[in-house]
């Protein structure tokens, strides 16, 4: 069996931020494998998988970073798992954002779970990728930048290197750390160049076939993909939008929703259709992504200072469900802001 393990932090307050980037990676390789939801086992939430005809077990340590080797020492003792077979993913303050780096073993470079899991193996021999969130600008303190969220571009950012790493870990399994540390290090300058050609013909021949059956979603979703690669994301949300209407079109109202929901991950600002996937949702009944949806768009009108338009959001949150507790919270305080500010000589 092998055994890779993404590290980070457990709970929300920590899933989107850099030190969770290990998570993140896991969190592909699940949903790339349609695994389903992890189950709770020596002190990590584990799947197992076959990948590329391997036999894996992903796990997430719930340890906090910092004693990620606790959790791990559990999962290779009880498992028998040779040092050779572990892969640790985690994120790296010395390597360059947006650039993974494979390496068979060595020290932990200042990363605390990966000088904790060191001191309970008793060993830096096993493979390690690290994802790369760069150092923090100006006079940031490391501790704060690792545990800042990726917001906007970087986020998007992260998850598409989420999706790199994962191919790195899906070659790493099939052919080693030699073929897949000549593949994914390197110079990243190199591969950003030669990348961005890949991808500019790529988005090329996808504007063609777009052009010559624009009525077929599967040209636009690459001409999409292709945007995002070259970091052209207001065209990729607006192609995420037309998508949406060739859906529309075809009675999708699911596929739809989708489309649009990732439109507004990178546009947040459209809230004409932020408005609309909360209808869309009641639409079809789902009644816990709408009344979500509208906790989202209050907090955007709320920092960019409607408050009014922030408080019909959070009732129509409360015309879904009347006793939802954060909504009633936010309603009651945000009325009472406004109301002091309104009063105000």
């Amino acid at each position: 069996m092998h055994l890779i393990a993404g590290l980070g932090n457990p709970g929300k307050k920590y899933e989107r931020t850099r030190h969770n980037c290990g998570y993140l990676v896991v969190d592909e390789l699940v949903q790339r494998h349609r695994l389903g939801v992890g189950r709770e086992e020596r002190r990590a939430i584990v799947w197992d998988a076959q990948l590329q005809g391997q036999r894996v077990k992903l796990a997430k340590p719930i340890t906090f970073m910092n004693r990620s080797g606790e959790a791990l020492r559990q999962l290779v003792d009880y498992y028998d798992i040779p040092l050779e077979q572990l892969l640790v993913i985690h994120d790296d303050l010395d390597t360059d954002f947006g650039r993974l780096r494979l390496r068979a073993g060595g020290g932990h470079g200042g990363q605390n779970g990966l000088r904790n899991i060191i001191q309970h193996l008793g060993s830096q021999e096993f493979a390690r990728l690290r994802f790369g969130i760069g150092r923090p600008p100006g006079r940031v303190p490391a501790l704060v930048y690792v545990l800042q969220p990726l917001r906007g571009d970087d986020g998007i950012a992260a998850r598409e290197l989420a999706s790199r790493a994962s191919d790195a870990v899906e070659l790493w399994l099939q052919a080693g750390i030699e073929s897949a540390m000549t593949q994914f290090n390197g110079s990243a300058a190199r591969n950003r160049r030669s990348s961005q050609c890949d991808w500019r013909a790529q988005l090329e021949i996808a504007q063609r076939a777009h052009e010559l059956a624009p009525a077929d979603p599967r040209p636009l979703a690459k001409m999409i993909a292709a945007q995002k690669k070259l970091g052209m994301l207001h065209a990729a949300a607006q192609g995420h939008l037309r998508l949406a209407g060739l859906y529309e079109d075809a009675g999708d109202l699911p596929s739809a929703l989708a489309e649009k929901v990732k439109a507004v991950s990178m546009q947040p600002e459209l809230l004409e259709v932020q408005r609309a996937i909360i209808a869309g949702y009641l639409e079809l009944g789902r009644t816990k992504k709408a009344l979500a949806r509208c906790l989202i768009l209050a907090e955007i009108l709320q920092t960019r200072g409607d408050r009014r338009g922030a408080l019909a959001a959070l009732a129509a949150a409360l015309d879904i469900n009347p006793q939802h507790p954060k909504s009633l919270a936010l309603y009651a305080a945000w009325q009472a802001d406004l109301q002091q500010i309104e009063s105000a000589p």
